[in-house]
This record gives C-alpha cells, sequence and structure tokens, in this order.
C-alpha cells in the first residue's frame, strides 16, 4: 500500500510539472482567488506558498513535539491580527494564551476553541469555514488523520473561500487522509538555531530545498522549552490577566 501511494503521488507530481509546461496560462487559474496570508518572514512564505500560507486551501505541517510548527503558525497568526484579521485555533486543551499574546497576537481578534474529541474538532471546523468571519482557522489535531470523508469535506469547504486553513498535526503514517486532502504539505524539523521546514507537497510550486527559520525570527522564541517536555503542547489552557 505503501509503495502504491508514493508512485501515485510521482505521478501526479509528473503531471502537474506537464501541465505547467504545456499549458502555463492554465498554472495562473490554479492559484488562489484571495491571495496568502504573511508570515512576515520571507524566506519562510517562499516555501509555504509565493505571499505566505494560500487562502481558500488547506496547508497541513507535520512535526514531533516542540519542533516549532506551533511558533511557525504563531508567525502566521500574528502578522494576520496585526493587519486587523481574525483568528480561530481549534485545540484539545493545548493553547497557551500568554504564549500566543508574546508571540505578538492580538487576542481581541483571537477565538479559542477547545474540542474533546475527534468529532467536536470537525464539527467546530466545518462550522468555522461555513461561517467566513474569520481569515485564518489553525486546527491543532494531536492523533491520526480520521475519515477521509470528513476531510474532503472540509477541504471542499475551504476550496475557493476567502479563508486559510491551517492543520498542525504529528507525523502521519502512510494512508492517513490528511496529507492527501491537504493542498500544501510541510513538515517542521526542530533545528539547534530553530526550525527547518521542508516541503513535502504543494499543488502551486515545485519542491524545492528546505529552509531554515531561526529562533530569534519566530515569535515566542524567548519562552525556555524544558527538553523532556512537549513545549506548546503541554495540556494547558491559560488566559491573560
Amino acid at each position: 500500500m505503501a509503495a502504491t501511494a508514493i508512485d501515485t503521488s510521482t505521478q501526479l507530481d509528473e503531471l502537474r510539472e506537464l501541465l505547467r509546461t504545456k499549458f502555463p496560462r492554465q498554472a495562473v487559474l490554479d492559484r488562489p482567488e484571495y491571495g496568502a496570508i504573511s508570515s512576515g518572514l520571507e524566506a519562510l512564505d517562499g516555501q509555504i506558498f509565493p505571499g505566505g500560507l494560500p487562502r481558500g486551501a488547506m496547508t497541513l505541517l507535520t512535526g514531533g513535539p516542540s519542533c516549532g510548527k506551533t511558533s511557525v503558525a504563531f508567525t502566521f497568526c500574528a502578522e494576520l491580527t496585526r493587519a486587523g484579521g481574525s483568528v480561530a485555533w481549534v485545540h484539545p486543551g493545548t493553547l497557551s494564551a500568554s504564549s500566543a499574546h508574546h508571540a505578538g497576537i492580538d487576542l481581541r481578534r483571537l477565538l479559542a476553541v477547545r474540542a474533546e474529541s475527534y468529532t467536536q474538532a470537525r464539527r467546530c471546523t466545518d462550522f468555522l469555514l461555513r461561517n467566513q468571519a474569520f481569515g485564518l482557522i489553525v486546527v491543532d489535531w494531536p492523533g491520526p488523520g480520521g475519515r477521509g470523508a470528513d476531510w474532503n469535506r472540509i477541504h471542499r469547504l475551504t476550496t475557493g473561500s476567502p479563508q486559510a486553513l491551517l492543520m498542525l498535526a504529528p507525523p502521519l503514517r502512510g494512508g492517513d487522509p490528511l496529507p492527501y486532502c491537504a493542498s500544501v504539505h510541510a513538515a517542521v524539523h526542530r533545528t539547534g538555531a530553530g526550525a527547518e521546514v521542508e516541503l513535502l507537497k504543494s499543488r502551486y510550486q515545485p519542491i524545492g530545498a528546505a529552509v531554515q527559520v531561526r529562533r530569534g525570527g519566530m515569535p515566542g522564541a524567548p519562552l525556555r522549552l524544558h527538553p523532556d517536555l512537549p513545549g506548546l503542547g503541554q495540556d494547558w489552557h491559560d488566559e491573560v490577566g
């Protein structure tokens, strides 16, 4: 099964490249209608999508505990709220309001939604996408991706809308539906200097070399992480006084 999935992914990449070469004008139509949400970091924006997180598309960030994917997500949230936009963050009790505030996110423009199960998280995401009140919806999902039919529905709700959907997840096993439903999939790895973002899949641009995001360039970087704890993945939910 794994070999078949890899072969299929390779064939799709080859087909996309053929379409870009033979039908260059069609590639323009493949771009999101509403542009992208910037992180304020040029290298990171260029790695995910020209300009940042693509609106009207699902972007998936995967990585282990304390790899930096929450900090990467914070950069987009902070930049969007500074520009007057609003963010909804669906999580299982792992979002620290004080860390979000420290990262530069305007908490007046952040809605934190605590979901205690896969079903709750999916339904909340479905509702938020249909409501279209938020420019960016972040879903911090700690487990396997769930049913493919569910995420296909989420993908259809996202496609063509002015919203960007950012999924945060641990490394996923082969056959998990999330990487297949996402338009962009990047892996985040922790390094001594910060984090490395590696593009694994994109329907918008060729896959290139991984980029480094230095610790000083990510919001929340001054917060020290205990080496034996999963950083912002701890089970906490505090408020800023």
